[in-house]
């Protein structure tokens, strides 16, 4: 069934809290591990795609290895338990809804939206140093999938993490222009901006901290340029993710620090916001285009 949309008011946050069942699968035999996993998420083993993609989430992906007995893994999830994460995204996410229906009431959303966090890979540096051992995807509505290693810096933001996925979420379905590089890059900055509004100017941003000054200006000019270019998401990530993250998926590197994007789309919303005295929770619903002509860059075609 496909999700179901609509204006009214009501929607629910369904927040899977898996740690109990997470902790029940660490103390499984390996080999039964894979079909725990699939059980929590509601998948079945019959269905070849969704195992397919549940295996490389945990088998290359960022998330936990399903085949290898670590006590890491245990201690791990104890501290997500202890800072209680699953109540963060609970408290976090139903603000952020309060915030963004009091602010643009009638505005598209889905009627649910299913929330999952799983345990991350603690072995793979960019995971860990350069993305900080967390971060969501929530470009479909209805869904908010995350992925957490817990360190000192993210288990008190996992709850603003998932408010950025939500921004996703809301925007999806109330703007009408084709998806593009451009697209992306706003989607972002609205996402990081929506969080700071909801959650506080500490809660988000060191993904890309270090795109300030003469970098963020190099990268903002490389970043747009290259709007109205590509076809594809494998075009478009290494503007938005960056250099490593394009190595790592086999794409050429443009010459864009680590999630670069992030930092230009929140440097173009920002400004949009300043000109028009806009929240991002306002800002939300507005075209793409119409966000870049106000802070000077001409809208492009798709090439």
């Amino acid at each position: 069934m496909g999700i179901v949309l609509t204006t009214g008011e009501p929607m629910e946050i369904v927040v899977h809290d898996d740690a109990a069942a997470l902790a029940k699968l660490f103390t499984l035999p390996i080999a039964k591990r894979l079909g725990a996993l699939a059980q929590m998420r509601g998948v079945s083993e019959f269905d070849e795609p969704a195992m397919k993609q549940l295996t490389q989430i945990h088998e290359r992906g960022d998330g936990f290895r399903v085949g290898v007995d670590d006590p890491r893994y245990p201690v791990a999830l104890a501290r997500l338990v202890k800072a209680d994460v699953w109540g963060q995204l609970r408290r976090d996410l139903a603000r952020a809804w309060e915030y963004q229906r009091a602010v643009l009431p009638g505005i598209h959303h889905p009627e649910t939206v299913d929330v999952e966090l799983t345990l991350g890979y603690p072995d793979d540096p960019l995971f860990i140093e350069r993305t900080l051992g967390y971060y969501g995807m929530g470009s479909k509505p209805g869904s908010i999938w995350m992925v957490a290693w817990p360190t000192d810096y993210n288990v008190t933001r996992i709850g603003a993490c998932g408010v950025h996925e939500l921004a996703h979420n809301l925007r999806t379905p109330n703007v009408e222009s084709h998806f593009d590089l451009a697209e992306w890059v706003i989607q972002e900055g609205l996402a990081e901006v929506f969080t700071v509004e909801v959650c506080g100017p500490g809660s988000t941003g060191a993904w890309y901290a270090p795109v300030a000054g003469k970098v963020l200006e190099a990268t903002w000019q490389k970043v747009t340029a290259a709007f109205g270019t590509g076809r594809s998401f494998p075009d478009w990530t290494p503007y938005v993710l960056g250099d490593e993250v394009a190595g790592r998926m086999g794409l050429r590197p443009v010459g864009v620090p680590h999630m670069g994007g992030y930092a230009v789309g929140r440097a173009i919303v920002e400004r949009y916001l300043a000109a028009t005295g806009l929240k991002a929770a306002q800002a939300i619903v507005r075209p793409t285009a119409e966000i870049l002509t106000s802070v000077g860059l001409a809208p492009k075609d798709q090439i």
